[in-house]
């Protein structure tokens, strides 16, 4: 199933659902329940609007190499990334 990244237009809280594509919507369908502190004791549910958040999907390729390739040559910005990636803590539990 995929995963959709959500966000509250009032406070600003995301979070990701894993949900089958015909109900991709239903987190829109409620209000935001964050909730914000008020004082030590006491905090209030946000009630904000939650929205869909697009991004571009992640696509990450191992080996670019052909036998028709002039340069086969690992490009530098690939191998940032990839180091980027394995450092990252969006991801814990990676295998890269």
């Amino acid at each position: 199933m995929p995963t959709y990244d959500y966000q509250c237009s009032e406070c600003g809280h995301t979070f990701e659902e894993t949900l089958k594509i015909a109900d991709r919507n239903a987190p829109c369908e409620t209000p935001c329940q964050q909730d914000i502190p008020q004082t030590k004791h006491m905090s209030i549910k946000c009630k904000g609007e939650v929205k869909q958040v697009m991004h571009a999907p992640y696509f990450g390729y191992d080996n670019i190499k052909t036998k028709h390739s002039q340069n086969n040559k690992v490009p530098s910005w690939y191998t940032d990334k990839i180091k980027d990636l394995k450092n990252s803590k969006r991801f814990p539990n990676n295998n890269l």
